[in-house]
């Protein structure tokens, strides 16, 4: 196998062409943020991202983002995306050690890898949970399956929204909005729940601040950004920010306004991006990692996703991995990277609420 890797602003038509053929073809759920989409807009604001094209004779089999922190491949979107790992041909596999050394790394910290795709020779591998919705059998028969599961809870659900309704106005629920206004209240909303939970603000960021501008505006069949608004006659009380493919739905980055919470408005949301996701073709919702009581209510399934480590086939890893041999002899539990290293790892999925 042949490898080159690029910035993806210098993909040209027939790559990015090959990579949505390549995701069709695919087995896995096709999740926006294994798009190239996806990939390109990150890219325009962290220079620092990269794709490897993998060629097999004269055809392109695979593709592989991710972003450089030194010499250590990152997630493309790193403490932002809930999926990242190599976009392969059905039946392709790649050694991912040798990739690594040809493009210089000496490793690749994974902290999403879809299931599936866990290399050769990996460590300190962990797996995770992440909830979804399967709204393939459409949104009446989601409901029949959670009411059975949960008919308390969402007959609670529903007297909420009926006493929004009749306390502070008519609903009004739009999957996705072109105002301005709605996406600056949801990153002030945002930030004021970070900033409450003593958890860094992506929003202060002004990378993060740019690719959700981006995202928001794609149309894009792999990478469709959507608003969703929920409005209580004229108050805006909920929003999200969200990315979707033709079939998967991702739930990113959803607030609501405090004054309202009596009423569970981010909950109203849910239900109503997920009604509408469905009546769009939609048949998975993807909530992400971490464990929260509604996604218990929502989820009718989970996927799996890997974090861990891999060293590059080459030299230019050896002091990688001789300070995991140290970490190793010094604690006998260093398979677990510690307080920090989990931090880092799980700071991006802790506030969807």
């Amino acid at each position: 196998m042949r490898f080159s890797t690029v910035h993806p602003r210098e993909l040209g038509a027939p790559e990015l062409a090959r990579w949505q053929a390549l995701r069709a073809a695919g087995t896995l759920p096709r999740n926006p943020f294994l798009s190239a989409e996806f990939a390109v807009a990150v890219g325009a604001a962290r220079p620092d991202t990269r794709v490897t094209v993998i060629d097999d004779a004269a055809t392109t089999v695979g593709f592989f983002a991710h972003e450089r922190h030194g010499r250590v491949a990152r997630p493309v979107g790193t403490l932002l995306a809930d999926s990242e790992g190599p976009v392969l041909a059905p039946g392709v596999t790649v050694d991912m050690a040798a990739l690594l050394a040809h493009d210089g790394l000496a490793g690749w910290d994974f902290d999403t890898l879809a299931d599936g795709l866990l290399p050769a020779g990996a460590y300190r591998v962990d797996t995770e949970r992440s909830p979804v919705l399967d709204l393939s059998p459409g949104w009446d028969d989601y409901l029949t399956t959670i009411s059975a599961r949960s008919k308390k809870w969402l007959a609670s659900t529903w007297r909420k929204r009926r006493k929004l309704e009749r306390e502070v106005g008519e609903i009004r629920f739009e999957f996705h909005t072109d105002d301005a206004k709605v996406l600056a209240r949801l990153m002030e909303w945002k930030s004021g729940q970070y900033a409450a939970l003593g958890e860094w603000d992506r929003f202060a960021d002004p990378a993060i601040v740019s690719i959700a501008h981006t995202l928001a505006a794609s149309q894009a069949p792999e990478c469709s950004g959507a608003v969703s608004a929920l409005w209580a006659g004229d108050q805006l009380v909920a929003a999200h920010l969200g990315v979707h493919s033709e079939t998967v739905l991702s739930w990113w980055f959803p607030a609501y306004d405090a004054e309202f919470g009596r009423y569970s408005p981010g909950i109203l949301l849910l239900l109503a991006i997920a009604e509408a996701a469905a009546g769009r073709g939609v048949t998975q919702l993807d909530l992400g990692r971490g464990a929260h009581d509604y996604k218990d209510a929502t989820a009718t399934g989970e996927l799996l996703v890997r974090t861990g480590s891999l060293d590059a086939a080459s030299l230019s890893s050896l002091p990688r991995r001789a300070k995991r041999v140290v970490r190793a002899g010094l604690a006998p539990l260093a398979r677990d990277e510690g307080p920090v290293g989990r931090t880092l790892r799980s700071v991006k999925a802790r506030v969807r609420t």
